[in-house]
Protein backbone atom coordinates (compact mmCIF):
# COMPACT_ATOMS: atom_id res chain seq x y z
CA UNK A 1 0.00 0.00 0.00
CA UNK A 2 1.71 3.27 -1.10
CA UNK A 3 1.91 6.55 1.11
CA UNK A 4 -1.44 7.43 -0.88
CA UNK A 5 -3.42 4.77 -0.23
CA UNK A 6 -2.57 4.66 3.74
CA UNK A 7 -3.80 8.81 3.64
CA UNK A 8 -6.79 8.39 1.44
CA UNK A 9 -7.74 5.26 3.85
CA UNK A 10 -7.16 7.07 6.99
CA UNK A 11 -9.46 10.08 5.58
CA UNK A 12 -12.30 7.58 4.74
CA UNK A 13 -14.90 7.91 7.04
CA UNK A 14 -14.82 4.93 9.80
CA UNK A 15 -15.51 4.94 13.73
CA UNK A 16 -11.98 3.42 14.33
CA UNK A 17 -10.35 6.58 12.95
CA UNK A 18 -9.74 7.82 16.50
CA UNK A 19 -7.16 5.26 17.51
CA UNK A 20 -4.43 6.83 14.50
CA UNK A 21 -5.55 9.97 15.46
CA UNK A 22 -4.73 9.87 18.97
CA UNK A 23 -1.47 7.83 18.43
CA UNK A 24 -0.27 10.24 15.42
CA UNK A 25 -0.51 13.27 18.31
CA UNK A 26 1.53 11.27 21.03
CA UNK A 27 4.23 10.52 18.65
CA UNK A 28 4.03 14.15 17.48
CA UNK A 29 4.50 14.93 21.13
CA UNK A 30 7.07 12.78 21.81
CA UNK A 31 9.27 13.80 18.57
CA UNK A 32 9.18 17.25 19.50
CA UNK A 33 9.92 16.13 23.26
CA UNK A 34 12.80 14.49 22.50
CA UNK A 35 13.92 17.30 19.82
CA UNK A 36 13.89 19.96 22.88
CA UNK A 37 16.26 17.76 24.27
CA UNK A 38 19.99 18.51 24.12
CA UNK A 39 21.39 16.88 20.96
CA UNK A 40 23.18 17.08 17.87
CA UNK A 41 21.21 19.28 15.58
CA UNK A 42 21.05 16.03 12.73
CA UNK A 43 19.17 14.27 15.66
CA UNK A 44 16.95 17.21 16.58
CA UNK A 45 15.93 17.65 12.37
CA UNK A 46 15.26 14.04 12.37
CA UNK A 47 13.06 14.09 15.24
CA UNK A 48 10.67 17.26 14.39
CA UNK A 49 10.41 15.95 10.65
CA UNK A 50 9.08 12.59 12.41
CA UNK A 51 7.17 14.71 14.48
CA UNK A 52 5.82 16.73 11.51
CA UNK A 53 4.97 13.18 9.56
CA UNK A 54 2.98 11.81 12.80
CA UNK A 55 1.39 14.90 13.00
CA UNK A 56 0.31 14.60 9.51
CA UNK A 57 -1.19 10.37 10.64
CA UNK A 58 -2.82 11.97 13.04
CA UNK A 59 -4.42 15.06 11.45
CA UNK A 60 -5.52 12.29 8.65
CA UNK A 61 -7.13 10.11 11.23
CA UNK A 62 -8.96 12.92 12.21
CA UNK A 63 -10.77 13.77 9.58
CA UNK A 64 -11.34 10.12 9.19
CA UNK A 65 -13.11 10.47 12.42
CA UNK A 66 -15.11 13.86 11.83
CA UNK A 67 -16.14 12.77 8.33
CA UNK A 68 -17.82 9.69 10.11
CA UNK A 69 -19.21 11.20 13.29
CA UNK A 70 -20.62 14.22 11.41
CA UNK A 71 -22.22 11.09 8.67
CA UNK A 72 -23.67 9.19 11.58
CA UNK A 73 -25.11 12.38 13.10
CA UNK A 74 -26.83 13.49 10.00
CA UNK A 75 -28.45 10.02 9.49
CA UNK A 76 -29.44 9.94 12.93
CA UNK A 77 -31.11 13.49 12.68
CA UNK A 78 -32.72 12.09 9.67
CA UNK A 79 -33.75 8.96 11.54
CA UNK A 80 -35.40 10.99 14.22
CA UNK A 81 -37.37 13.21 12.06
CA UNK A 82 -38.97 10.18 10.04
CA UNK A 83 -39.38 9.13 13.88
CA UNK A 84 -41.70 11.47 14.80
CA UNK A 85 -43.06 12.75 11.51
CA UNK A 86 -44.24 8.72 12.22
CA UNK A 87 -45.53 9.57 16.07
CA UNK A 88 -47.41 12.20 14.81
CA UNK A 89 -49.63 11.06 12.25
CA UNK A 90 -51.10 8.44 15.32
Amino acid sequence: MSLTDRLRWLMAPDRERWKPMLMGLALCAAGVGLATLQTSKLAEAVLIVFAMAAWLLGACGMVGYMRWFFASELARAKQDAIDAAERNKK
